[in-house]
């Protein structure tokens, strides 16, 4: 009897751990691949790509053309000032899956310097791991993508919540210009 208790005993457990690590679900009787890896806090675009995560962004990045006329005005705004920029995404999010490989897209095109790009991914509430509570009420994301421009001293200039007003780009420049710029949560 005890023999029988110890091989269900690991059987369960065995079952129960190869679900665990498994890159399947179900969601409404279907067995689905999950097409992302979570990733959390900060990690760089090499990483992100190094992933199962590069085919969503290639699928994005690679069909993207951004408008040329507004790259060019972003290359002038961006040639004489040191702005930073803070990308807050969810790699479970659609809207951040959509938007952060047009937004690198538009950086390349427009010869940003991606040193100056940091990338925080974060969980389905939204938490930056690692941040303490006064941090997080600071920097206040509610929604991702969260895209903060900052000017070279470090001050926030805005940021593009979540979805474009007009196009990315169009914003991108609105906000590095200093152009009046409401997110689309910005009442």
């Amino acid at each position: 009897m005890k023999k029988i208790i110890a091989i269900l005993t690991v059987l369960t457990l065995s079952l129960g751990f190869s679900s665990f690590i498994s890159s399947e679900f179900t969601r409404n009787n279907k067995t689905e691949l999950q097409d992302y890896k979570l990733l959390l806090g900060d990690f760089t675009l090499e990483e992100l790509k190094s992933t199962v995560n590069k085919t969503w962004f290639n699928s994005q990045y690679e069909p993207y053309t951004p408008n040329a006329e507004v790259i060019d005005q972003l290359k002038s705004e961006l040639k004489n000032t040191d702005f930073h920029i803070s990308v807050y995404m969810g790699t479970w999010c659609p809207d951040s899956r959509r938007e952060f490989p047009h937004l690198i897209k538009i950086l390349n095109q427009a010869d940003f310097d991606l040193n100056h790009l940091r990338i925080v991914g974060v969980d389905r509430d939204k938490v930056i791991p690692n941040a303490t509570e006064d941090e997080r009420k600071k920097i206040n994301i509610l929604n991702v993508p969260t895209i903060i421009v900052y000017d070279e001293n470090g001050k926030e200039i805005n940021r593009f919540v979540e979805f474009p007003q007009e196009t990315l780009e169009k914003d991108l420049l609105k906000i590095f210009s200093g152009e009046d710029y409401k997110h689309v949560y910005d009442f």
